[in-house]
């Protein structure tokens, strides 16, 4: 074996498994494995000595054809151990996931009863990509806002060609009316929100609604809080009734 400070070998993993790694040397007989490059190789002499040999290239490094039996789970380094452990969690995570449908979440908060509102919906696919959008309302009531996040998350659900679907929100009132567990008087404004999303809900071959804790619901309330900040910024010179709708004013005297 050439004596090169920092070197890239074939090393052994199982009977059918390999792996090129970037090695250094302590001391005359110590080697420390840097940084594993390419990880469950495909063994074929030929292609491995391509392989290393553009490597080598790349980052200036000798390689050796003779295969190392090194263990590299005990030998790499505390950043590296961490790496390998992250990426083995979100693989259990994406296997765990994948045979579930996709996640909408949804929020709704408003800084008046009505006031300024925003709302949004976030649809959380199988591999962990996720789908947001958001709505800001000049005047809106704060159950109003949350019937609009699970509104547009299910139009965008759809836009999607979404079949299945789960839906979670933190919002007990809204749940509990499109579930027929709350009666709406007909009076109310709500009906006409529980209507849209009833016939939204009918274009799913499937779907579950249940409540979820303000603390589980956090992607969804960033969101909608978010677009609230940004189309209703902070002014120090403003109270808090500036914001609320002029129409709610005559209830605070």
């Amino acid at each position: 074996m050439a004596q090169f400070r920092k070197f890239i070998a074939l090393t052994r993993i199982k009977a059918d498994q390999y792996q090129i790694c970037l090695f250094k040397r302590r001391k005359a007989k110590s080697l420390a494995c840097v940084e594993i490059l390419i990880d469950d190789f495909p063994f074929s002499s030929s292609l491995a000595n391509e392989k290393m040999s553009q490597l080598s290239q790349q980052l200036k490094i000798p390689w050796q054809k003779e295969i190392l039996d090194f263990n590299t789970t005990k030998k790499l380094p505390i950043k590296e151990k961490r790496r390998r452990r992250k990426q083995s969690a979100n693989n259990a995570r994406l296997a765990a996931r994948a045979g579930k449908p996709p996640l909408l979440t949804f929020d709704g908060t408003s800084l008046g009863r009505p006031g300024r509102a925003a709302a949004a919906g976030v649809i959380e696919m199988p591999d962990f990509s996720r789908h947001t959008v958001t709505k800001f309302m000049k005047s809106s009531m704060s159950n109003e806002a949350e019937y609009t996040g699970l509104i547009i998350g299910l139009e965008k659900a759809k836009d999607l060609g979404i079949s299945k679907l789960q839906i979670k929100g933190d919002s007990q009132m809204v749940i509990n009316q499109v579930l027929g567990k709350y009666k709406i008087k007909l009076s109310s404004s709500y009906q006409s929100y529980c209507d849209e999303v009833l016939n939204l809900l009918s274009y799913f071959d499937k779907y579950t609604l249940s409540w979820t804790p303000r603390r589980k619901n956090q992607i969804a309330d960033r969101a909608a809080h978010k677009c609230l900040k940004e189309n209703c910024p902070v002014d120090d010179s403003k109270t808090y009734l500036d914001y609320i709708d002029s129409s709610y004013l005559q209830y605070l005297v």
